[in-house]
């Protein structure tokens, strides 16, 4: 490693042996991966965001959507479960400075609409009511002529020849991996993210499982899946058994083994499911412990 120090994550050096040697063990990505299905009650859900719609869209100018409650919860998450917001580059573990989520915004729902990555910084204080405000303002502008960053960067570098592009994607990956790539580069680039959400149930589809990409330092993928009806057997008020009608959405997740232990995530996992379930304990902010935020070693907002 020519570099120890890097503008997006602190080097994680009081780490057990065992985990320091897991990026030798499983070098890549995909030989790390873990794949989880998970199925949510969103009935409840589903029922408070017409509520809260109808009491907030107006001051708000803007609806509520379950895939925002979604990304509100995946964020409340990794604010309190830091070890999720880890990464690895050059066989080193880095916690990451800022809790980022990516996702993908078509600029207009047909076959042949072009699709924008949207990647947002969330603080760990978020609520309903600022992440719908900061998606809607990034999609509006991702979606806009002007677009982001991110996509006027690869289209550049789609007009180089085959064997440049093939050399560009070899140092970038070389350059990352020893903390030599410039900030710049990947500010926007959604691979250098906490987590990517695939809100594939906007288009009516269930979830697939995700692959996990290389390049970058993202190891987590949610894949958001369409909300269905499914009869269960519940108790009526008498205690006698009734068919009810429920509402369920499927999230598949793929993620990276080696960032934190199976019973760790499994309890960050527990965080979405109770967050999403209970979208009204996201009204207001967390109040975090001390040591957590420590945990967290976020940069300062104002940076």
């Amino acid at each position: 490693m020519l570099k120890n120090t890097r503008r997006d994550g602190t080097a994680i050096k009081e780490l057990p042996a065992f985990t320091k040697i897991m990026p030798y063990l499983m070098p890549d990505k995909t030989g790390s991966v873990i794949y989880y299905q998970e199925d949510f009650d969103v009935t409840e859900t589903l029922a408070f965001i017409k509520k809260y719609n109808k009491l907030h869209m107006r001051e708000e100018g803007h609806i509520l959507t379950l895939f925002e409650v979604v990304l509100c919860a995946a964020a409340r998450a990794v604010a309190l479960r830091p070890r999720i917001n880890r990464f690895i580059a050059g066989k080193r573990y880095y916690q990451r400075n800022q809790i980022l989520l990516s996702f993908v915004a078509k600029k207009e729902l047909s076959d042949d609409g072009k699709e924008v990555n949207i990647k947002m910084a969330f603080d760990p204080d978020e609520t309903l009511a600022t992440t719908a405000r900061k998606v809607r303002e990034q999609v509006k502008k991702g979606i806009s002529e002007d677009g982001h960053d991110n996509e006027k960067i690869v289209d550049a570098v789609m007009k180089l020849p085959s064997f440049l592009l093939s050399l560009v994607n070899f140092a970038y990956n070389r350059l990352d991996a020893h903390n030599l790539l410039p900030y710049a580069v990947t500010e926007s680039d959604p691979m250098w993210s906490s987590i990517f959400l695939a809100n594939v149930g906007s288009f009516g589809l269930d979830p697939p499982f995700h692959h996990l990409f290389e390049r970058g330092t993202c190891p987590v993928f949610m894949a958001v899946g369409k909300v269905r009806s499914e009869n269960r057997i519940a108790a009526a008020p008498d205690g006698s058994p009734r068919v009810e009608e429920r509402k369920l959405l499927r999230i598949n997740y793929s993620f990276d083994d080696r960032i934190a232990d199976g019973i760790y995530m499994g309890k960050a996992l527990e965080l979405v499911k109770r967050f999403v379930e209970n979208p009204a304990l996201l009204e207001t902010p967390e109040e975090l412990d001390p040591e957590l935020l420590k945990e967290l070693r976020l940069r300062p907002r104002a940076e």
